[in-house]
């Protein structure tokens, strides 16, 4: 009886052993499928996540990118919105500029022919920023008449596109240095100290003095010694940039708009083709932008 009952017990043990370890085996068993079932509806939602978010710019390269688009003029005032405008036909007028000094003889620019293809422009360009800026050596006539007047005519069209004085100023400070010193001219030559200096400083003075002149002209209704034609004539003078961009605009039914866009590229890329779940799936590097300015006619 005694060996009966002891094995008795022992039957009974390794039962009960058994349940608890079927019982467990089952509970990790569900645990397991439970995982593999969240990977499962998270993985699709990753998927779709991707679907709907990432747009591939080169399948070659598998990158994918999320766009950003902002339109700058949509959060801009009429007056910053006709500025960017302007803006962009003052670039045109520059590139002009640049065709006509080069036809000029080499004694009005300081501009050596035989040097400007001796390297590549870009190299040129370099170059010149590096070196600069220097005291140039042009003619005072160009120096302090011509360069002002430059400077005069930006500061003008920003005033009459609705501009403070000061913020004009700003404008053909950036409009003599950054677009021509040191961009479109310094192709050709170092940037100039005195250009610098006089085109924007003296230059916003007659431009203010220009804008005076142009009020008196509105109260008088545009007449000038009993000559409307006169009066005409001395408003393209005193603001002969923003006539000719509104002129172009008018004539070809131009609208500008600028646009800042940026790309973010995925540091996972192509989430959803991986085994395994990714702990932090929204994650990004690598941030290339750009301003692009759209032109609709």
């Amino acid at each position: 009886m005694k060996l009966g009952g002891f094995l008795t017990f022992i039957f009974i043990g390794i039962n009960l052993y058994s349940f608890q370890t079927y019982d467990n085996y089952n509970l990790l068993k569900s645990s397991h499928q439970n995982d593999l079932l969240v990977q499962r509806v998270h993985r699709y939602e990753m998927d779709d996540l991707l679907d709907k978010n990432f747009i591939s710019l080169d399948d070659n390269l598998g990158k994918d990118y999320i766009v950003e688009d902002y339109n700058i003029n949509e959060n801009l005032s009429s007056s910053g919105r006709k500025i960017i405008e302007d803006t962009a036909y003052v670039q045109v007028a520059m590139v002009t500029t640049v065709g006509v000094l080069l036809l000029l003889p080499q004694s009005v620019t300081n501009w050596d022919p035989n040097t400007l293809d001796d390297k590549p422009l870009d190299e040129k360009w370099k170059e010149h920023v590096a070196a600069g800026p220097v005291m140039d050596e042009d003619d005072a006539v160009i120096n302090y008449i011509g360069h002002p007047i430059s400077g005069a005519i930006y500061y003008t069209m920003a005033r009459n596109d609705g501009l403070s004085p000061w913020n004009s100023f700003l404008f053909s400070t950036l409009m003599s240095s950054f677009f021509w010193e040191y961009g479109y001219e310094a192709f050709a030559e170092v940037p100039s100290i005195q250009d610098l200096i006089s085109t924007p400083l003296i230059g916003s003075f007659m431009g203010e003095g220009m804008h005076y002149l142009e009020g008196e002209l509105d109260n008088n209704n545009g007449i000038i010694w009993g000559s409307k034609y006169l009066g005409n004539i001395s408003y393209f003078f005193l603001d002969p940039m923003g006539n000719m961009a509104h002129g172009i605009g008018e004539f070809l039914d131009l609208s500008v708009s600028m646009h800042f866009t940026a790309y973010q590229q995925s540091a996972y890329i192509h989430q959803n083709k991986y085994d395994m779940v990714i702990n932090k799936p929204y994650q990004f590097r690598g941030f290339n932008y750009g301003v692009v300015l759209d032109l609709k006619y």
